[in-house]
């Protein structure tokens, strides 16, 4: 028998090694399958959740790269859309007024200006901006002290006409409360036509917590009827506010406990008009401007002199606001302006509906095909499709003038607005952007989402009539996503290198 070299059987074996190692892997089982089916698959277990049993909900989820549907759920039925609404409003606000729009705040006098002395009334004129806050404020003051101007010796005089005078969308519920997200609307708004109270305990049990109101004008006064309790009592503690005809009221009652954290309430107002000139009055006096008169609403006279205009900060600003935190307060004085800016004012909630509505019909959609009654979803009389969000968003990503500031504006899933704290621990949960939408028993996410292998989607999740917490549906919203996260298309009979591997895995 002819002998073997050893060293040779080593060679030999050392090729075939190497031969195995280089050969791809075999496919997992789950790898075996298709990307689509096994994405349908999992989708549909998520929706399997008793949360959704009455199955009212709808889910479209579209392929914005190859032009095909990746699931889709009575995507056609119309549902509660609660704040996926902001979605249509952006859209139209950012086709009619352009990324760039600025909302004016002007100022008048039907008197002289000489020598830092304004002889005459001070006229303020608001144009809806959404944004005019504290520091818009300040720097309206500053400009005015600038001109140079040091004393008023007539009224200040506010001019809300730009709008109608309904302070509130007719759909919504009657009787509503004091909650920010109600706040009133108004051409002449200050902070959201919202109120801040701070209550802290007082220096021992029994005496009164010291209460701090945000912003002090005399447009607002405080009842403190409340008490500082010992460590480990209880009691509740209540605060409101109560409409007292020319001004507001804020009651405090109930108890805070020694030692416990500083409480924060936003609490929204009753006159728009009033509330920003009680707050121009004590502005105008931390700058230095002298003034004693009245403050009063009427429109600027024809023959006025303007004084100054300023500008807020572009659309694309107002819009984070909107849509990453949901504020509906923008959303309907966006949607108003919308409406004088396209049919002459004054700005009606009806004027940006019709713009809503020609906006919807370049989309193929007729009236009769949806219902849509405010700009911010807080109607529960509201109606649209998942296909129909699908559809706005599809429409908006052909075009560049407006897509990078609409998406901009959207919540970034897990980093930032109402979605911060969502989908923690997945992988880049940055790929989806999102507008969440909640009401009682209503749940909505919308936007759009990147997969592993960089394909695009639109997708819409509209949910009705649920039988669990919002906390619970948003996880299930959440699974969904991070399924169009890890998605992967994998062609039939394909295997997965050693170096590749799974990618159902993420």
């Amino acid at each position: 028998m002819k002998s073997v070299n050893p060293k040779a059987i080593t060679i030999v074996a050392l090729h075939v090694l190497c031969f195995f190692l280089a050969a791809p892997l075999p496919a997992s089982a789950e790898a075996r399958e298709q990307g689509l089916p096994l994405f349908q698959k999992k989708v549909k277990k998520i929706l399997s959740s008793s949360c959704l049993r009455k199955n009212n909900f709808g889910v479209k989820i579209y392929s914005l790269d190859r032009g095909e549907s990746l699931f889709e759920l009575r995507g056609e039925k119309l549902f509660i859309p609660a704040s996926n609404l902001k979605v249509l409003t952006t859209a139209v606000a950012l086709e009619t007024l352009g990324p760039n729009y600025r909302f004016p705040t002007r100022l008048y006098t039907d008197g002289t200006l000489k020598d830092a002395v304004l002889n005459g009334n001070l006229y303020i004129k608001g144009y809806g901006d959404p944004k005019f806050v504290t520091e818009q404020m300040w720097l309206l003051v500053n400009e005015l002290k600038n001109l140079p101007l040091r004393k008023i010796t007539g009224n200040i005089i506010g001019d809300d006409s730009f709008f109608d005078d309904r302070k509130r969308v007719k759909t919504w519920i009657k009787n509503p409360g004091a909650q920010a997200y109600e706040a009133p609307l108004g051409a002449l708004s200050f902070n959201f036509n919202t109120v801040q109270a701070y209550v802290s305990p007082g220096p021992k049990a029994g005496s009164k917590p010291k209460i701090v109101i945000e912003p002090d004008t005399e447009y607002i006064t405080l009842d403190n009827q409340s008490k500082t309790l010992k460590p480990g009592k209880r009691d509740r503690l209540i605060v409101n506010r109560l409409d007292r005809n020319g001004f507001d009221e804020i009651t405090v009652s109930g108890g805070i406990r020694l030692g416990q954290a500083r409480a924060q309430y936003f609490l929204n107002i009753t006159d728009p008009t009033l509330y920003t000139l009680s707050t121009l009055k004590k502005y105008l006096r931390h700058a230095g401007i002298q003034f004693k008169g009245k403050i009063e609403q009427a429109v600027v006279p024809e023959k006025a002199l303007e004084l100054l205009t300023h500008e807020s900060e572009p659309l694309t600003l107002a819009l984070q606001g909107l849509n990453k935190f949901s504020n509906n307060f923008v959303a309907e004085q966006i949607l108003k302006t919308i409406g004088a800016e396209k049919y002459g004012p004054p700005g009606t909630t009806l004027k940006g509906l019709k713009a809503f509505e020609e906006y919807l019909a370049e989309l193929g959609y007729r009236p009769d095909q949806y219902k849509v009654l405010d700009g911010s979803g807080l109607s529960r009389q509201n109606r649209l499709s998942p296909q129909m969000i699908v559809d706005i968003l599809r429409y908006i990503k052909n075009d560049l003038g407006v897509y990078p500031e609409f998406v901009s504006a959207l919540g970034v899933m897990g980093v930032d607005g109402n979605v911060k704290n969502r989908m923690r621990g997945v992988k880049s949960p940055e790929r989806a952007r999102v507008k969440t939408g909640t009401l009682n028993f209503v749940s909505a996410l919308s936007g759009y989402f990147q997969s592993r292998d960089g394909e695009t989607f639109a997708f819409s999740i509209l949910m009705n009539d649920l039988k669990c917490s919002n906390g619970r549906i948003k996880k299930l919203q959440d699974k969904i996503i991070r399924e169009g996260l890890r998605f992967r298309r994998i062609p039939t009979g394909s295997v997965i290198s050693e170096k590749q591997g799974n990618p159902a895995s993420n």
